[in-house]
């Protein structure tokens, strides 16, 4: 759980995006180039999303073919490169022009070769990328585990050596990031993904409550195993946002380290890659992504009493305004340019999720949730349940089409409106 990205992950060729380039913190003028180490794995293919959203022009380097195919056809414009990075050619060659270079490298396995892969060969990218001349470098190491580590010291190790490398070459600026678990959904195979996230968001909220941050205070180095996971989608925010942007954040302390171990930056002074913990993770992708454009869309019916209570709740939760939510009961031309007719609309729900695409019912509500605290473990357990889909979209359609005539409500309400029964 603690691994960042596969050594193996598999790779191939695509081509550039166009898109203008935005960020809550924008600092090149240009279209910025971006290589991804590890960019087809776990951690990778999130920050190549992130950085596709920015209109970066994204690289994957990494040693055998492509990811998932769903997954390459929803990062268009990304280039896939094969290269192994522990070839001093190969490696030369992956990060020449790049403005940022971020490393998802690690792998798990004999003590040897953690240190190899999460320590030497991290060393030697961050030695290349600044030959290279490299304006910006990101580390997705990991947090200080205090006893746990002497479980897996080489992996540890490893980790620490590569964070020394990047303070070295690029001391102020290089940052490294410091999670513990990284939750989200992990793809295992084409039609398989474990959803870590039905572990890691409970985990996150107990670990992060004031009692337990308090008590791993008081215990000092016993308490390091208690660091609150991160999600997967802050983790990719926070390390596009510190390879592409300007935003000012200082180093922090709560992930157990000091950060860097010495080195130079632009003016040969010693200095120290900026350090950012589970926290300094969460505020920075925080920071970004409410600087973003909404994610997904819902039009939703103002005219429904139930439809108000239930939006009304969701937008509570949605402080990263990740959601668009369009009345249609007040705005119907809202619906045409996507096609979507005012009578479908008010009949059952529909949404324009993350990739453009318009989903109606269960599927609307799902790309909805992906995006809220709390709710966004629910999809992925949704998906991957036999038959729990059809089954709730069948209830669905059943509560859309009587929901009014059960609780009580049709009489008080006017025409207009999907909780008519159609």
């Amino acid at each position: 759980l603690l691994e960042a990205s596969s050594a193996g992950d598999r790779a191939g060729r695509g081509s550039a995006n166009e898109q203008a380039v935005y960020g809550c913190g924008a600092s090149f003028a240009a279209m910025p180039r971006l290589v991804v180490i590890g960019g087809s794995g776990y951690v990778g293919t999130r920050i190549m999303r992130a950085a596709l959203a920015r209109g970066a022009n994204v690289a994957s380097v990494s040693r055998r073919g492509m990811p998932y195919t769903d997954i390459v056809q929803s990062l268009a414009g990304a280039e896939w490169i094969t290269a192994d990075v522990e070839d001093r050619e190969q490696l030369a060659a992956a990060v020449s022009g790049a403005d940022a270079v971020i490393s998802c490298l690690g792998a798990f396995g004999s003590s040897e070769f953690m240190r190899r892969i999460n320590g030497d060969a991290n060393a030697k990218i961050a030695a290349a990328s600044k030959e290279a001349a490299v304006r910006k470098y990101v580390y997705i190491s990991a947090a200080p585990f205090g006893p746990v580590e002497a479980l897996i010291p080489g992996y540890f190790e490893g980790k620490r050596a590569a964070e020394a490398a990047v303070s070295q070459h690029f001391g102020a600026n290089g940052t490294v990031l410091q999670p513990g678990m990284v939750y989200g959904s992990r793809r295992v195979s084409e039609n398989v993904a474990i959803p870590l996230q039905l572990v890691g968001a409970p985990l996150a909220a107990v670990f992060g409550s004031p009692p337990v941050r308090a008590l791993a205070a008081r215990l000092g180095r016993l308490g390091a195993p208690l660091v609150p996971p991160s999600p997967v989608d802050d983790v990719a925010e926070a390390a596009v946002e510190a390879a592409l942007g300007q935003s000012n954040f200082p180093s922090d302390g709560d992930g157990g380290g000091d950060g860097g171990r010495g080195g130079s930056d632009e003016g040969g002074e010693k200095s120290e890659a900026c350090l950012l913990g589970w926290e300094g993770i969460g505020r920075l992708a925080r920071q970004c992504v409410s600087a973003a454009p909404p994610e997904v869309t819902l039009f939703w019916d103002g005219g429904c009493p139930l439809c108000r209570r239930e939006i009304a709740y969701y937008q509570r939760l949605d402080h990263a305004n990740r959601v668009s939510w369009v009345d249609v009961h007040a705005r119907p031309e809202a619906l045409e340019p996507h096609g979507i007719a005012a009578d479908e609309a008010m009949s059952l729900i529909h949404a324009i999720d993350a990739r453009g695409t318009v989903q109606v019912g269960v599927p609307a509500f799902l790309a909805v949730w992906e995006q809220l605290p709390y709710w966004r473990m629910l999809p992925p357990l949704v998906r991957a349940v036999p038959l729990a889909q059809p089954t709730a979209e069948a209830l669905y359609r059943v509560w859309a089409r009587w929901r009014l005539q059960l609780t009580g409500r049709a009489a008080t309400l006017g025409g207009g409106s999907a909780c008519r029964k159609p």
